[in-house]
């Protein structure tokens, strides 16, 4: 059956299952807080390389594709690193990390003409597999009650939400519920979505960001929010009005005790100051003195952690946790350059985006992607980050050229 004839859950399945290959599935979730463990790297891959191969044996020959530019200079990122791999002594991890990659990005390509072509029709699909996400946290609840809470040992008091039918520690909890909880309120209020599920989508959304204890998204989703809020205002006046949103939630924050032991997750100043350690790892890649090449090219592409010597014989090692501080220390300030113009890119595309419903939701996605990437790393790999930012990329070019092509078939 050619691809344009396959009924259109057949690619709502696949992009779900997409969703799902680029989770990271972490072993940590069973383990006591500040265990170290490793992502399930093998699983994702059979998942990722499964619906490539029936995406690919769904399109027909000959079939017509787009390649935004965002993807394009993601593309460009990928050969970059791919040539730098070479110069690392076990280069066979990296490859089979950036050849995962890539399979991504072609599948992206693959799914313009069924899914990609109607934007609302992505959209819609994205929103469906974070749903499938938050279920599976869901009925974690009933499945392991006692795994489900993670205890906050060294960061406070308290539990936080986390994955255990598919393992996702309670930062990407938060993260699938911001994405579920923007996604759908956006649909509501641009009537895309009716109005019973779209209320049980937000309030989902908001009980997963809030049990997650994620403050990360929460700011990155508020970001979104925001921006989508802004863009789509026609007035100046309704554009000011519009920074009244930002102003109530941060006085909600300052009066309501319950928000402000949410916020706060039991940390002292010294470690909410320091974003939870975080800031020690940054000013250890920025203290680093290497070399020109390194400086250009980066330490090699998995290097994603620094040594701490912290005095005579005690040495720390600490995720970097920041995606742009990861990426030079990875692949260096030329991939740095590569993919801060794809954002860029991508934001100019959400600007020009002339449906308002498309438009708000590209901001949302890629406002999450800005705000969250200064915190979390993900933008050197396939990540659910990355995903996002491709995806608000696809929609809003995508638009853009469906108008083009009414005002040519208009004239």
């Amino acid at each position: 059956m050619p691809s344009n004839e396959r009924p259109t859950w057949f690619w709502l399945t696949l992009w779900c299952l997409f969703v799902l290959g680029v989770q990271p599935w972490s072993s940590r979730v069973a383990a006591p807080q500040g265990t170290t463990g490793s992502t399930n790297s093998i699983a994702k891959g059979m998942l990722l390389g499964a619906v490539f191969l029936v995406a690919l044996a769904a399109t027909r020959p000959g079939f017509r594709t787009r390649v935004n530019p965002t993807s394009w200079l993601y593309v460009m990122y990928v050969l970059f690193a791919c040539a730098t791999v070479f110069l690392l002594a076990e280069p066979m991890g990296p490859l089979t990390r950036l050849a995962r990659f890539l399979i991504g990005l072609v599948l992206v390509f693959l799914l313009w003409r069924p899914l990609v072509q109607v934007p609302e029709r992505l959209v819609r699909a994205h929103l469906w597999a974070h749903l499938l996400l938050a279920a599976t946290v869901v009925l974690s609840l009933a499945y392991a009650p006692s795994e489900a809470w993670r205890p906050l040992r060294s960061l406070g008091g308290g539990y936080r939400l986390q994955g255990v039918i598919i393992p996702m520690l309670p930062p990407r909890v938060g993260e699938v519920g911001a994405i579920l909880l923007g996604l759908a309120l956006i649909g509501l209020v641009c009537r895309k979505l009716a109005t019973l599920p779209a209320v049980a989508l937000v309030g989902l959304g908001g009980v997963l960001i809030a049990a997650s204890r994620t403050r990360t998204s929460a700011a990155a989703l508020a970001f979104g929010l925001v921006l989508a809020l802004i863009i789509t205002r026609r007035t100046w006046a309704g554009r000011i009005m519009s920074f009244s949103v930002p102003a109530l939630l941060g006085l909600a924050f300052l009066t309501i005790g319950s928000l402000q032991t949410w916020l706060l997750r039991g940390q002292g100043t010294q470690q909410i100051t320091s974003l939870s350690g975080r800031t020690t790892s940054w000013q250890a890649v920025l203290d680093e003195k290497v070399s020109l090449q390194t400086a250009i090219i980066g330490h090699g592409l998995g290097n994603k952690r620094v040594l701490l010597r912290r005095g005579e014989g005690d040495i720390d090692v600490m995720a970097i946790d920041n995606s742009w501080l990861g990426l030079y220390w990875e692949t260096g300030l030329l991939a740095v350059t590569i993919v801060a113009i794809a954002v860029i890119v991508a934001w100019v595309a959400v600007l020009r985006a002339p449906t308002p419903y498309i438009r708000a939701c590209g901001a949302m996605l890629l406002g999450y992607v800005t705000v969250a990437s200064l915190n979390e790393s993900g933008l050197s790999d396939l990540s659910s980050m990355t995903v996002h930012l491709l995806v608000a990329a696809a929609i809003c070019d995508a638009d853009r050229l469906r108008k083009r092509k009414l005002e040519l078939a208009a004239h």
